[in-house]
């Protein structure tokens, strides 16, 4: 049996860090490549936190380094949560190691001729992605699927009360994908809230699987939880990466989804807007589907599986 391919993009904080991994320690898919943006750190971080971790996994895929800026805008970053270097600051030697030669929008083109049954999932700024289709229009539309991790049909968000960071990060990129493309699929903040909660019970679950992969996982989460603990949250993981490949790798998981029209506020008159969604209930073939549950069980079944 043929495995699935994925391309992957990624602005690699600590959630992504978990997402990689479970990419790539599953048997049934073959990672085509990894582009790279700024994001929640900046791209020089980026870049070398997907490396380590591809070393950390013993895996081969390509990694390119893409946009280090959104389309027209400044990087806001989101080190507060990710810690400076992307991964928790916790010592890491995320120095060093070379990323894969090429342009990530021609990498892109390139993997999607050569594949006709090319997955890519999009786990940060959608710079990259639309950065590909305006250098080469309608090629995204070869792709067999689009999944992004981003956005929110039930407010609040987690940037401001109206907006999800990966599409607050660069609205322009944003609207154009989702105004552009059909056959999209976003699992966004809200469905994180509803679907991913993991509490001190499932932290120390996960550290007692006593692997490298499993401590790696959650000690990167420390800055994270240490400020939730100072802003009198909830100590618990949210990791909306993580959830977003659980549902490209098993679909299955998916308990209830909608579709809707999707029109991204670019923020141009009222600056609290930026990278808010407006959602209108649709079916036709230009509406994307929210997944709006998944089975958090077996979600975080597979992140144990993933990790020993």
């Amino acid at each position: 049996m043929s495995k699935r391919k994925l391309w992957i993009d990624t602005d690699a904080g600590t959630d992504d860090a978990v997402a990689l991994i479970m990419a790539m320690r599953d048997s049934t898919v073959d990672i085509v490549g990894i582009s790279t943006s700024g994001g929640n750190v900046p791209l020089d971080c980026v870049v070398q936190n997907v490396l380590y971790i591809r070393e950390l996994c013993g895996d081969e895929a390509p990694v390119y380094r893409g946009a280090a800026q959104p389309l027209t805008r400044i990087l806001d970053t989101a080190d507060f949560i990710h810690g400076k270097d992307g991964l928790g600051d916790i010592g890491l030697p995320l120095t060093g190691r070379k990323h894969d030669p090429g342009e990530v929008e021609e990498k892109i083109y390139e993997a999607l001729q050569v594949h006709d049954d090319l997955e890519i999932v999009c786990l940060g700024p959608l710079t990259n992605l639309a950065k590909t289709s305006l250098r080469y229009p309608n090629t995204i539309d070869r792709a067999k699927s689009l999944h992004v991790m981003g956005g929110l049909v039930d407010l609040p968000g987690n940037v401001t009360p109206l907006a999800e960071y990966n599409i607050w990060a660069d609205p322009e990129a944003a609207a154009h994908v989702l105004s552009r493309y059909s056959d999209i699929t976003m699992i966004g903040w809200d469905t994180t809230l509803h679907s991913a909660a993991m509490g001190s019970e499932d932290i120390s679950d996960i550290y007692d699987l006593g692997t490298s992969l499993s401590k790696f996982a959650m000690d990167i989460q420390q800055v994270r939880l240490k400020w939730m603990e100072e802003y009198g949250e909830e100590k618990s993981l949210l990791l909306a990466d993580a959830l977003a490949m659980a549902v490209v790798l098993r679909p299955d998981y998916i308990i209830k989804s909608e579709r809707y029209h999707m029109t991204v506020d670019l923020g141009l008159e009222d600056e609290s807007k930026r990278g808010y969604i407006e959602c209108f209930v649709a079916e036709d073939e230009k509406s994307v589907l929210h997944i709006s549950e998944v089975d958090q069980t077996l979600y975080t079944q597979l992140i144990h599986q993933s990790l020993v």
